[in-house]
């Protein structure tokens, strides 16, 4: 473009637009580049589990009604959740995705010159919606284990700091924030500043030192709970995530949302498999179990496994992790770097079922061999 051309905001002439990797490629475009039909993804957290039946029965009989619109605000369905979580309806709100949740709640209160408190690493979307709204992310590293350092966090509050965001369990490393550190971090945030937990993970959680802040949102109104369906729910293609906080922060994410934001499908999906319990209880034991075994295999062939308490493990492989990664592309699995966090000796690898994860680890041990 010329100087004369149409020109975006300045807080979107500094962001860069999302180039795929591999292993943010779909199994269908793997098999095309890999040449190969036996792949298995294990860089997207997906569940390997798949929807409970009863959603695929729901779809079904819902499909027939695709060419009407559906409720814009999602009522049944929140008053679903409502139910579920013990809370009201009006705390209730519903994104296309968890992604989406995370710039409505940036649209509705950053404005430039805000700073957003996020720690390093982590989820890659909440310092982009910040950028996005022209608000400044303030990065604090984890500590030399991982964890996240809330005592950092809470000395990087200052005067300009409107939102802080935690990720628990935390998006690569898969560790939780302590119920007691948790506690004593919030006691420290001003009430203006508004604190979002994002929970994508906590249905795998089988920590008791896990604190979910949905509880927590009566004693601090400034929480944004963040939830999803398309983790243990098997609902990653439809997008449907929801956030809870008090009613008041709820409307004013409402009022940037789109009507009709989630589709009628999805919604439809996300009512059956909020009912079905025992299948994601099913989903989440299964997950443990393989989550323990690919620990201990891992460990034993000399990587330092971190105590993940989400669909995925973070290991340090001692090495370059590429060479590790392209290995076990060429055997037709998919796993993710750490380069992705400037971790280059890691890998963050998605949980898969008890089959796919015997092939990892045996093409694993092949690479180790060489």
């Amino acid at each position: 473009m010329n100087k004369h051309s149409i020109q975006p905001r300045e807080a979107v002439r500094a962001l860069r637009g999302f180039t795929p990797d591999l292993s943010d490629r779909t199994i269908p475009e793997l098999r095309r580049i890999l040449g190969r039909e036996d792949v298995i993804k294990l860089s997207f957290n997906e569940s390997p589990y798949g929807p409970s039946p009863q959603v695929i029965t729901a779809l079904g009989e819902a499909a027939a009604q695709a060419h009407l619109y559906h409720d814009p605000e999602g009522k049944e369905l929140r008053e679903a959740l409502a139910q579920h979580f013990a809370v009201t309806a009006d705390s209730v709100f519903l994104a296309n995705g968890a992604d989406e949740i995370i710039t409505l709640i940036a649209q509705a209160f950053l404005s430039p010159g805000d700073e957003v408190i996020v720690t390093d690493p982590t989820f890659g979307q909440y310092a982009f919606a910040a950028k996005l709204m022209g608000a400044q992310p303030v990065v604090v590293p984890v500590s030399e284990n991982l964890s996240t350092d809330l005592t950092a966090m809470a000395r990087a509050i200052t005067g300009l700091t409107k939102l802080i965001v935690l990720c628990n369990p935390n998006n690569p490393t898969g560790l939780i924030i302590g119920s007691d550190e948790l506690a004593g971090f919030l006691e420290q945030v001003p009430a203006h500043v508004l604190v979002v937990l994002d929970e994508a993970y906590a249905e795998y959680v089988d920590d008791s030192q896990f604190l979910s802040g949905i509880g927590l949102v009566d004693k601090y109104p400034n929480i944004i709970a963040v939830r999803t369906f398309s983790k243990i729910h098997g609902l990653a293609g439809l997008r449907l995530g929801y956030g809870i906080a008090h009613s008041q922060v709820a409307a004013l994410i409402d009022r940037v949302r789109s009507p009709f934001n989630v589709n009628a499908l999805a919604q439809v999906a996300a009512l059956a498999a909020l009912a079905d319990i025992s299948y994601s209880a099913r989903v989440a034991t299964l997950n443990a179990a393989e989550r323990r075994r690919l620990t201990a295999a891992l460990a034993a062939l000399g990587y330092k496994v971190y105590s993940s308490q989400a669909n995925f493990i973070f290991a340090d492989t001692g090495q370059d992790s590429e060479r590790l990664c392209q290995a076990l592309a060429n055997e037709g699995i998919i796993i993710r770097s750490g380069a992705n966090w400037a971790m280059p000796a890691f890998v963050r690898i998605t949980l898969g079922n008890s089959l796919q994860n015997d092939r990892l680890i045996e093409a694993i041990k092949k690479f180790n061999q060489r």
